[in-house]
């Protein structure tokens, strides 16, 4: 009778010891995972910026002078109406 309480313990041990094994190998593989997926959007994040900015930097290597000064002057009437949008008038009731 004794052995056998021993027998039990011991399985009962190995198996706790499996499935401690088993759950803290799930973990590192989900802690791999997501440090792979997060590596993998920041690459997308760097690489689309990247191409953001080379195609700005296309943009105005393609841009004569006559277009520059177009740009900026759109965008200073740009900055002007939304600057008059802007303001709020407050009136006394």
């Amino acid at each position: 009778m004794e052995a056998q309480r021993w027998l039990v313990l011991a399985v009962v041990v190995v198996l706790g010891a499996v499935i401690f094994y088993r759950r803290t190998l799930q973990a590192r593989n989900h802690q791999e995972r997501d440090r792979q997926s997060s590596v993998q959007a920041e690459n997308l994040a760097r690489s689309s910026a990247e191409n953001i900015s080379n195609r700005e930097d296309r943009r105005l290597a393609g841009m004569t002078v006559e277009d520059r000064a177009w740009e900026q002057a759109s965008l200073q009437r740009d900055r002007v109406a939304q600057a008059g949008t802007r303001t709020v008038e407050v009136t006394p009731d």
